[in-house]
């Protein structure tokens, strides 16, 4: 199994925002989502040598990608 670690700004070219997120594992399978806005942070964690906590790390994953998208889809179509 391979090392991941990305890391970015949600909004790069923001004056105002220092929001970002970063994904990793580490060399042991534990797995990180971790998303930052301002002072505030979340982190989602699996441990991907147990394949039901792999399972259970995909679907948050999902799960957190389609309801951002469709929030993104309500905000562009009402407040645009």
């Amino acid at each position: 199994m391979g090392n991941y670690n990305i890391k970015a700004f949600l909004s790069p070219n923001s004056e105002w925002s220092m929001s970002c997120f970063h994904a990793k594992i580490h060399a042991d399978g534990i797995a990180q989502f971790r998303i930052h806005d301002c002072n505030q942070g979340i982190k989602i964690w699996n441990d991907l040598n147990e394949i039901g906590q792999t399972k259970e790390m995909v679907e948050k994953l999902l799960t957190l990608s389609d309801a951002a998208k469709e929030f993104a889809e309500f905000i562009k179509q009402n407040y645009s």
